[in-house]
């Protein structure tokens, strides 16, 4: 017999002795019952059980019952919890009915044996088959005379009411079956449903770093074109005492910026979720976690870092999850602190319609506007864009006219542009 079980007919009796009490009432007052006006719904009165059933109720209206019966007094913390405790250990209530009786303060109290004969039994049966070594023997049949007990205090209850806890013990066991067998379908079903990876994920990076290597450029290609945020660095990283780090690199990729950054004297860390990045990165001396980007965004405090920056990581990103990492940047930057997110730009349509696609893990171009607003939203100012890798000029097409000029802007422009903002400064957008 389950707990919600007991607890249901204990409501149920209290319940029906309300009913009674009110109609005894109205009787005895000379007046009619109460469902004669048509009032069907009983009304719940604080109502006392018998004489404080041992079995039937919650562990602590159990442990109250025993206190008042056996103690002739109600139930201190101390003895609350440590009974609660046995009880959760699976403990049987007549073997505690049973130790607590035996106690120096129940042999005190000195209530008839012969009215909780059945708890000294459980107890006297459970110790001698634990001193055998068969504890578990002994709290079994524990167990037993605990259901026999519970059952025959609800039969004192009445016939019928026996007779709906029984029922209502077979419908729950049914659902029991019911809810076990949904459950192994479920499991089944998890298991055809979750998607197994056709290539592990250490072969996708190792490819995204060979795909790096042939496409981005040599380490000395990249460096070079890094040249155009010197001033950046000098001028919007923080300097303060006292920071975590002056500068961190989310998708730090082979680590060109980190090497950027260190030799103008800045603390850099990187951190990518491709391990065979962070392990080139650390390979070449570069303080590098391979851990995703936001989690350890958030293991930041608020204010310890000068910069936080970000090249061709957030076309990438789900929508989401950038949101939460630009929320997340403005959050861990001191004061007078930047972010800077590099990405190829839309404006030139052969990035926007051709270029962008070599890489398989792009999600979509990101526009300048759209970035730039993103930043001011969440509370950086003196927004800029820095537009940079402009086609060569053997490629653009011969001419002087205007519509010529205006067909190299588009198709020849520059092919990355990078947002900076930065932390407690005015929001005014630099095109």
């Amino acid at each position: 017999m389950t707990n919600a079980v007991l607890n249901a007919l204990i409501a149920r009796v209290k319940a029906e002795a309300a009913v009674h009490a009110q109609r005894t009432e109205a009787v005895n007052a000379g007046g009619a019952p109460a469902h004669a006006h048509g009032n069907h719904t009983p009304v719940p009165v604080p109502v006392r059980l018998g004489d404080d059933p041992f079995m039937i109720g919650t562990d602590d209206e159990f442990i109250d019952s025993v206190y008042r019966r056996l103690l002739h007094r109600e139930a201190d913390a101390a003895g609350r919890a440590n009974f609660r405790a046995q009880l959760a250990r699976g403990t049987s209530r007549l073997v505690i009915a049973g130790r607590i009786r035996l106690s120096p303060e129940g042999r005190r109290a000195g209530v008839p044996l012969s009215r909780v004969k059945q708890g000294v039994a459980a107890m006297l049966v459970h110790g001698v088959l634990g001193k055998l070594g068969l504890r578990t023997l002994g709290a079994r049949i524990a167990r037993r005379m605990d259901a026999r007990a519970t059952r025959a205090e609800l039969e004192q209850l009445g016939p019928s009411l026996f007779q709906h806890a029984t029922y209502l013990e077979r419908r729950m066991q049914q659902r029991d079956v019911t809810i076990a067998g949904q459950g192994h379908r479920i499991e089944a079903l998890e298991v055809f449903l979750t998607p197994v990876s056709p290539v592990p994920p250490e072969v996708i990076d190792a490819y995204y770093l060979a795909f790096e290597d042939a496409n981005r450029g040599s380490r000395e290609e990249i460096l070079a074109k890094l040249a155009i945020y010197d001033s950046w660095v000098s001028e919007r990283v923080a300097a303060q005492s006292g920071l975590k780090h002056d500068v961190v690199d989310v998708g730090c990729g082979r680590g060109e910026w980190l090497s950027f950054v260190g030799e103008r004297g800045k603390s850099a860390i990187g951190v990518d979720a491709n391990r065979v990045m962070t392990d080139a990165c650390l390979k070449n001396g570069h303080n590098a976690r391979c851990v995703d980007a936001l989690t350890f965004l958030r293991s930041l405090p608020a204010g310890s870092v000068g910069a936080v920056t970000g090249f061709h990581i957030i076309e990438h990103l789900p929508f989401d999850y950038l949101y939460a990492v630009v929320q997340e940047s403005h959050r861990v930057l001191a004061e007078g602190g930047s972010v800077l997110f590099e990405t190829p730009n839309p404006e030139n349509v052969l990035v926007g319609s051709h270029t962008f696609y070599h890489d398989f893990t792009h999600r979509n171009p990101v526009t300048p506007t759209a970035i730039s607003f993103l930043l001011k939203h969440h509370g950086f100012g003196n927004i800029d864009i820095i537009r940079s890798s402009p086609y060569p000029h053997e490629a653009k097409v011969p001419g002087d006219d205007p519509l010529t000029a205006r067909v190299n802007g588009h198709l020849c422009g520059p092919q990355d542009f990078a947002v900076t903002g930065t932390k407690g400064a005015p929001q005014e957008v630099k095109a």
